[in-house]
């Protein structure tokens, strides 16, 4: 058990080292990149759409004129809106069966209470004054009485005037009353009383019996056992009304402001639903924000990137698998962007969103142009547009011209990405542009005069793209010492210093070097690498020969100082030029691939003079062949490789005595071979019938160099001044005859 914990103790160690190196390893450094590149971009997208926010209240003045972000409901009126549809709709009754029963149970029994009150008043007048009516009119009966007899109305409740008038009335009164209001409720319960119409039906009774009874009861007493009796028979379905009222919210349209539409006037008071509309689209200058706004953007951006992942995955998987790589393509992009968002306060089609393809095709590639160019038109035209009223047309606008505007200028700029063709391609797509808003805009826009200013505006950002791409690629190019197309062009100029030196201190090894360069252009172009990298690599590959120039033999012009120093120190001084020109490059700010080419051109090779040598001065001693080796790697470009058969071809075809087609081309293929048996090309991503391809272009190339030459005959010197007699007469009649034409011009 403990033998296990200290095992379990003993991985995790282990297990962290693992995890700490998966997180610094190459792939862990390229998704670092991407994340941050998706982020930036949100970053500049949400800063894009955050909208100005005012600090408005209900009944303030509003500065400016505000308009609707995007399509926006005005929930207050539409609520009003609904509330007063549904209220417009007629409720739904049932009939109740049991109602009228109850009606008149509850009037008989509230009667028969009436009639006991009346009985108690009579009595109580005839016991206070029997037998004279007008004494009985004038009594006043006691607060003891008529809390006596309001305990005998147990169903109603009267103020102290009803109580007095049932107490006052006669026998015949209340029996009138009695008759009177039952007919006239049996007569009205049994025809149809809806809910909320209860006292429609008790004036109606009010009515009816009012002319048959007393008038003080009528006033004092109908009215109050009417409102305690009178039920309606038909109610209101709750559920079926409510049902209808909903339908009829639900066929009220919203009250819509569409996106670009005033909400706001300028100097205009603000209302209860303006305010509101503002504070949804998160327009107020408070805690409400418009969530749904960010998330759609930042989905957008995750689309965008998406699409740009596939894109390579699918065309250019070495670039997504290259930190560097991916590093620019998101400077491009997050740059291009941002100079979207400015040109975006001049007028949304002025967008430079052909940048990102342009300077992508030139820094990296093609592949990579055409991928950032799918994911640019997606982000850009949702960006740029959604500052327009009209988005839609806006955004299918800038999503045709920054797609195929893209594609058509990596068309044009991938075969010779050079300044001239950068701009030339800013032409064309600006014509493009033109054509394509004016198309789509014919079908779309009834304006005219709008379509073509659209048009002009689309195409100035196709130049304004290009001009940029002109003024931005050199930045690049210097701060991640790339080697394109240009900066390759500007190092094979001869001015360049390097090569300067090398022409005065070094002339063998700068003439090796052009025809190395011829060869191994011609190469590149063969096997579908890069010959302008070939040629600069070639130009550049022996520059750490000019810290000892006299220790090679194509600039030794006397002695050879090999001749008298030891094998060994010879081997050290010679295999270290190719160190000295990794430094030499490094200091001149030598792209990186130039720098490899020089690093592995001649791999690990061993330097095979030295080790004979050594070999022959050893006695029969072992001599270590690794001491005479080269101590750089093997090429893992097509356009190492290259130059590393080239440099072997050229210095050894050189030394051939007799330099025919047929032999030249036998030896072609022995040197090659030799690289092939000694590995040194194991690592370069080159087939046999690339090799094969490579060799016939060397041969190519070296039969024109070491053409034959015509053999001119010996002549005597006196003879040959006879010849030159002979010419230089033949040249004064040739110039005098050229000149007679001329006069006779002249005097004409």
């Amino acid at each position: 058990m403990m033998h296990g914990k200290h095992t379990a103790r003993g991985n995790r160690p282990l297990s962290w080292e693992i995890v700490m190196q998966a997180m610094r390893s190459k792939t862990a450094n390229c998704v670092y990149v991407l994340l941050a590149c998706t982020a930036v971009m949100c970053a500049l997208f949400l800063l894009a759409i955050t909208p100005q926010r005012y600090d408005l209240k209900v009944g303030d003045i509003s500065p400016t004129t505000i308009t609707a972000s995007k399509d926006v409901v005005d929930e207050i009126s539409t609520t009003r809106q609904r509330e007063a549809a549904a209220q417009q709709v007629e409720p739904t009754y049932i009939f109740k069966e049991n109602v009228a029963g109850e009606v008149r149970q509850n009037l008989t029994s509230i009667l028969q209470q009436i009639s006991a009150v009346q009985q108690y008043g009579m009595k109580t007048l005839e016991q206070q004054h029997p037998g004279n009516p007008e004494a009985q009119k004038s009594y006043k009966f006691t607060d003891e009485q008529l809390k006596y007899a309001r305990t005998l109305l147990t169903q109603l409740n009267l103020a102290d005037y009803q109580l007095k008038t049932v107490l006052f009335a006669s026998t015949e009164q209340v029996s009138g009353m009695r008759v009177n209001l039952t007919m006239a409720v049996d007569n009205v319960m049994n025809t149809a009383i809806r809910e909320g119409y209860v006292n429609d039906s008790i004036m109606s009774l009010q009515n009816i019996v009012g002319g048959k009874t007393d008038i003080n009861l009528t006033q004092n007493v109908v009215t109050p056992i009417l409102r305690k009796v009178i039920q309606p028979n038909m109610v209101i379905d709750q559920e079926a009304t409510e049902k209808l009222r909903e339908e009829a919210r639900a066929q009220v349209d919203p009250v819509v402001y569409k996106q670009g539409q005033n909400i706001v006037l300028a100097r205009e008071r603000v209302t209860a639903n303006q305010l509101e509309m503002l504070r949804s689209l998160g327009l107020l200058d408070d805690d409400n924000v418009d969530i749904m706004m960010y998330a759609g953007g930042v989905l957008l951006v995750l689309v965008g990137m998406s699409v740009l992942l596939l894109a390579l995955w699918m065309f250019d998987r070495q670039t997504l698998r290259t930190p560097k790589k991916l590093i620019i393509l998101s400077l491009c992009m997050a740059l291009t962007m941002a100079l979207c968002l400015v040109g975006r306060l001049l007028h949304p089609y002025l967008t430079p969103v052909l940048l990102a393809p342009m300077m992508i095709t030139g820094l990296i590639t093609a592949e990579a142009a055409i991928a950032g160019s799918l994911s640019m038109s997606v982000m850009v035209s949702a960006l740029v547009a959604g500052s327009d009223s009209t988005y839609g047309a806006a955004m299918v606008h800038l999503l045709f011209t920054a797609f195929i505007g893209g594609l058509l200028a990596v068309t044009i700029i991938r075969k010779k990405p050079y300044r001239q063709q950068v701009l030339l391609s800013g032409f064309a797509t600006a014509a493009a542009n033109i054509v394509i808003i004016l198309s789509i805009g014919f079908m779309t826009n009834t304006s005219v005069r709008d379509v073509f200013a659209n048009a002009l505006w689309c195409a100035g950002g196709a130049l304004l793209s290009a001009v940029l791409c002109i003024a931005l690629d050199p930045v690049f190019e210097s701060a991640f010492k790339l080697s394109t197309a240009t900066k390759l062009l500007e190092m094979s100029n001869p001015n360049h210093p390097l090569l300067r030196r090398l022409l005065i201190e070094a002339p063998g090894t700068y003439h090796h070097s052009i025809i190395v360069a011829n060869l191994a252009e011609a190469a590149a172009e063969a096997v579908g690498g890069n010959p302008l990298l070939a040629r600069a690599g070639a130009y550049f590959h022996d520059i750490g020969k000019l810290k000892r120039p006299m220790y090679f033999k194509e600039n030794q012009m006397g002695e050879n100082p090999h001749e008298h120093t030891n094998p060994y120190v010879s081997a050290a001084i010679v295999t270290a030029h190719t160190r000295d020109g990794l430094i030499m490059a490094q200091q001149a700010r030598l792209p990186q691939e130039i720098q490899s080419i020089i690093a592995q051109h001649h791999g690990d090779t061993p330097v095979a003079w030295f080790y004979h040598k050594a070999v022959q001065q050893a006695d029969g001693q072992p001599v270590d062949i690794a001491d005479f080796r080269y101590d750089g790697k093997r090429p893992n470009t097509i356009e190492s490789a290259i130059i590393m058969m080239a440099d072997t071809v050229e210095a050894a075809v050189r030394s051939m005595s007799d330099p025919t087609p047929e032999k030249i081309r036998a030896f072609i293929d022995k040197l090659i071979a030799g690289k092939l048996d000694d590995g040194q090309l194991g690592y370069a991503p080159l087939t046999l019938r690339d090799i094969t391809a490579i060799g016939d272009a060397f041969a190519t190339v070296l039969q024109g160099v070491f053409h034959e030459r015509i053999e001119y005959p010996t002549i005597s010197p006196a003879a040959a001044a006879k010849v030159a007699e002979q010419e230089h007469k033949k040249a004064e009649a040739a110039a005098k005859a050229e000149e007679a034409p001329a006069e006779g011009g002249e005097k004409a």
